[in-house]
């Protein structure tokens, strides 16, 4: 037996893991910084989390960080509103099977609760919640080739798939210092501040990527007479990323990520401003079009031949796409002065309905600071639901809220909350193709018919009955007058014997 020579190719491509979702309680007593007055009521506490390492040992998820807790009190020693910041550590592990080699962890603060234990003491207990989404690279080989004499017979299939080709995270520090919309350069004490990051533009240089974004920072600040003030604060970021294997065709996809950020008040060419140092995570993806011709099947007119099949499943996936929504929220009797403190977002739930397509839904919380009409600061609460309609159901979703936009009303405040949906999408593609053949003994022809007629069974082709008859389908086409492609209906066909 002789086997054929046969030419392979690797499809190499990277496919997304089901997210893991991990919860973890850290808690602790803390004592007040010397520098901070007594305390006398806790007004608000808000916390971000901050990551600082995450990695897979032996099946073993650990990720360590900290929470990050800023609280709002008053105090009866002096006048206004004041803040301190606390860091929680934390270190949580879950198991992981996954088998991934890129690693994309986001979180939120399921709880934040902060009791005073007298003036000077402090309890806090944080429930994160990390959701780590995953990609494994994949590797599979299919043959394109078959090698052989003319009475080989070869059926080539071409495939154009979606495919991930590329995945990596990014990590970079980013340092600036500003003056924040509307400062008058007059030093104000800052209590506390929020980010948003989001990505302008991903362009490809040959070998280099740069990445463009913007970082837009909400900022609570006391004036010289205890006057509370909002400033925004908007900082450009870019970065260069060489990447010598990336590909020379395809869509770029990034998402930005705050893993950790200060914010400090400094002094500038043009009086008081802030000083911003931060850790960004880009996660970078790269969509392509794959074309992929392959040997579906093979015979031979003169020998047997022994074939070795195999079906690939291949996970194809697409771009994201987006849904932005917005949601309205009036807050009455809030005065002069107002400041989210804390937004967030459920995950989305699919719900589908008698109709067509699937309905998102997603719950946005969120806190505000006012003050009321005596002049003391109050927090309101309030939640409202989202939606958005997509025609299939999504295999991914995400949502995320962007920076709110406030409007001055008679009453009080407008604040509108956008929010984007992120959805994924993802198929299997099976692929059957020939993996190995050999050539076996030589066929009698002798005892073969030289001539058949017969007619197409439904659902069969050419292809199958040149290969039952060991003959050429180009034979059959050429001894019935018909072109490529052609359907030959009901037709009686000739089926010639190929010498």
């Amino acid at each position: 037996m002789d086997e054929l020579k046969m030419k392979y190719r690797e499809i190499t491509a990277y496919e997304p893991a089901e997210d893991l979702v991990l919860t973890h309680e850290e808690s602790m007593e803390t004592a007040i910084p010397e520098y901070c007055p007594d305390l006398a009521r806790v007004v608000d506490a808000s916390g971000c989390l901050r990551l600082r390492e995450w990695s897979v040992k032996d099946g073993q998820l650990n990720i360590t960080g900290s929470v990050y807790v800023t609280v709002l009190y008053t105090s009866e020693e002096s006048a206004g509103l004041r803040s301190l910041t606390l860091s929680v550590p934390l270190s949580c592990r879950m198991e992981d099977k996954r088998d991934c080699q890129v690693l994309s962890p986001c979180g939120r603060l399921l709880l934040l609760e902060v009791k005073p234990l007298g003036a000077r003491k402090l309890y806090i207990r944080a429930l994160p919640e990390f959701r780590v989404g995953g990609f494994r690279l994949v590797q599979q080989k299919i043959a394109v080739r078959a090698e052989g004499g003319p009475d080989l017979q070869v059926l080539e299939r071409a495939e154009t798939l979606p495919l991930l080709r590329d995945v990596w995270m990014q990590e970079f520090p980013f340092a600036q210092e500003a003056a924040p919309e509307g400062s008058d350069g007059e030093a104000e004490d800052l209590l506390m501040a929020r980010c948003n990051l989001h990505v302008t533009g991903c362009q490809r240089f040959g070998t280099k990527l740069v990445v463009k974004g913007e970082a837009d920072f909400s900022l609570l600040c006391r004036d010289t007479d205890q006057h509370l003030r909002t400033r925004s604060l908007t900082l450009p970021f870019s970065q260069i990323i060489d990447r010598p294997e990336i590909a020379d065709e395809g869509e770029l996809y990034c998402q930005a990520q705050a893993l950790e950020y200060e914010v400090h008040p400094v002094r500038t060419d043009n009086g008081s401003g802030y000083g911003v140092t931060m850790r960004i995570g880009l996660l970078i993806s790269l969509y392509d079009q794959v074309p992929v011709s392959y040997v579906a099947d093979l015979y031979s007119t003169r020998y047997d031949m022994s074939v070795q099949r195999q079906t690939l499943s291949i996970v194809t996936t697409q771009m994201p796409e987006t849904i932005h929504r917005d949601t309205v929220q009036r807050l009455e009797g809030a005065g002069g002065f107002a400041y989210l403190t804390d937004v967030d977002c459920t995950q989305p739930e699919p719900v589908t309905g008698e109709g067509e397509g699937v309905t998102l839904r997603s719950t946005v919380r969120m806190r505000v600071l006012y003050l009321d009409e005596s002049g003391t600061p109050v927090i309101a609460e309030r939640s409202a639901e989202v939606s958005g309609q997509v025609s299939c159901m999504p295999q991914f979703i995400r949502a995320e809220v962007e920076p709110a936009l406030w409007q001055r009303i008679s009453s009080g405040f407008e604040i509108r909350l956008p929010v984007v949906f992120i959805l994924g999408q993802r198929d299997v593609r099976q692929l059957s193709s020939v993996l190995t053949a050999q050539q076996q003994e030589e066929i009698d022809r002798a005892a073969m018919p030289s001539l058949i007629l017969r007619r197409l069974r439904e659902g069969e082709t050419l292809w199958e009955v040149a290969c039952q008859c060991r003959t050429d389908e180009q034979a059959i086409l050429a001894a019935n007058g018909l072109t490529d492609g052609e359907d030959p209906g009901g037709r009686l066909l000739l089926i010639p014997k190929v010498r």
